[in-house]
């Protein structure tokens, strides 16, 4: 598996739980690097995977069921379940509309095949 390391800059009081993140998505989590810096290393994953998580911890941060989701977006709940586990890709006019709600860009949504 390859990894990448990123630096990034977040509140202090963050810190516990992006470290929580990156170990969760099978990240690796080094010892402090100062006092006020942690270095975090993640896999690297494919775009269509990058969409997924993107899509359902959007979702989740918004507090909204894939029920809820699905009726703003006029798609049946199946759908958001295939789009969060990569059964369905998501089409660009879908995109736009889980931008507007998810308070993000379209981008998020988007990947080649």
């Amino acid at each position: 598996m390859a990894f990448t390391t990123a630096r990034i800059e977040i509140p202090s009081d963050s810190l516990p739980l992006v470290g929580q993140l990156v170990k969760k998505l099978g990240g690796k989590v080094f010892k402090d690097c100062g006092a006020e810096e942690v270095l975090f290393t993640a896999p690297v994953i494919e775009e269509k995977e990058r969409v997924s998580r993107m899509l359902k911890g959007l979702r989740l941060r918004a507090d909204l069921t894939q029920k809820g989701l699905a009726k703003q977006i006029g798609v049946p709940q199946s759908h958001i379940s295939e789009y969060e586990k990569n059964k369905r890709k998501i089409p660009r006019e879908k995109a736009s509309d889980l931008a507007r709600i998810l308070k993000t860009v379209e981008s998020d949504f988007i990947y080649k095949d």
